[in-house]
């Protein structure tokens, strides 16, 4: 005959821990987790080092074109041409073409940042249009000759 024995609490131990597979299951997810916010935090590092780097090439841009329309630069195409006040990293280019109508110029003014490395490159490119100083010194010339024939006719 079979003596059948009630349940009692020894029968079935209870956990007072956790086991090896829980634990390693727990440890794989928060390493997943930190290589995700480790990924995260270099693509917004490097995020705020292109934005510094394209704003500063705005600002050279916008400063270089003004330079060239002021008259302190040559109004002539550069190619690659080195910043004054920069190691070799920073480049500028100016082109200079007819512009859309035969007393204009267009101006394009292209700066360039190479760094060390490939992913710290930016680049920025602004291009105006201006009356061509030749034109201008013409037009200038032709109404003081034309003056000068008003007086002697008096």
């Amino acid at each position: 005959m079979r003596v059948l024995r009630p349940i009692t609490q020894t029968s079935f131990p209870s956990r007072a821990g956790l086991t090896l597979l829980e634990v390693l299951i727990s440890l794989t997810i928060f390493l997943g987790a930190l290589a995700a916010i480790s990924q995260l935090i270099s693509i917004g590092s490097r995020a705020a080092l292109q934005a510094q780097l394209r704003t500063q090439a705005m600002i050279r841009c916008q400063s270089k074109l003004a330079e060239v329309i002021s008259g302190a630069q040559p109004m002539e195409s550069v190619s690659l041409s080195a910043f004054e006040d920069d190691n070799d990293n920073w480049k500028w280019s100016l082109n200079v073409e007819p512009g859309t109508y035969e007393t204009l110029l267009k101006l394009t003014v292209d700066v360039q940042y190479s760094g060390d490395s490939e992913t710290v490159t930016t680049s920025y490119q602004l291009t105006r249009q201006v009356r061509d100083p030749a034109e201008l010194l013409d037009a200038a010339n032709t109404v003081e000759v034309s003056d000068d024939t008003e007086m002697e006719d008096f």
